[in-house]
């Protein structure tokens, strides 16, 4: 490997370099600039430091009261089931929505050409959910109190009398019509 001339120099001559001491005032001069070097504070840091502490503090604050109050709404709903959990409107609930939501099935294809009978059924259908709802919130009141549980199933049924008798309307409506072009044809 080829050394630099000054390298070589240095190292041919290393003897003669340790022959004299600097002064003392040399020195002193250098002890003054490395005790002046002091530390440099970074206020853009201090301050992104600072931010991200509030940050990670608000963060996990607002997950503290996130899980309180979810506990507390948990409980709240658990207390809801455990009053709603009544038998006899759990089984009329599953009957009467299975019983609906056929009639619906067969009214929709019969409805579709007639958007005031939709607007009207809709009507009629959202009325009878809001009272539902009331029914609830009374049931919840009242702790499964009879005549509520008895007005809630009520409400279903005439949800369900409401779908059937538009239903047979419409099917007997369809018929007439369907014998009135074959009457026509013939």
């Amino acid at each position: 490997m080829r050394k630099d001339r000054l390298e070589q120099f240095i190292a041919e001559n290393r003897d003669q370099f340790d022959l004299y001491d600097p002064d003392d005032k040399v020195w002193k001069e250098v002890s003054k600039t490395i005790h002046k070097k002091q530390r440099f504070t970074n206020w853009k840091t201090v301050v992104w430091r600072a931010a991200a502490v509030i940050v990670i503090f608000a963060a996990s604050f607002m997950f503290w009261e996130y899980l309180n109050n979810s506990d507390i709404l948990i409980g709240r709903q658990e207390k809801k089931v455990q009053k709603l959990d009544i038998p006899e409107l759990r089984e009329a609930e599953i009957y009467y929505t299975n019983m609906v939501d056929n009639r619906l099935e067969e009214l929709i294809p019969l409805i579709q050409q007639d958007p005031e009978l939709q607007i009207e059924l809709n009507n009629d259908l959202s009325e009878l959910d809001s009272i539902y709802t009331e029914l609830q919130k009374d049931l919840i009141d009242n702790i499964a109190n009879d005549e509520v549980v008895e007005a809630m199933i009520q409400n279903y049924r005439l949800k369900l009398e409401i779908l059937e008798d538009l239903l047979e309307q419409l099917q007997e409506t369809s018929k007439n019509e369907e014998n009135e072009k074959n009457e026509l044809e013939i």
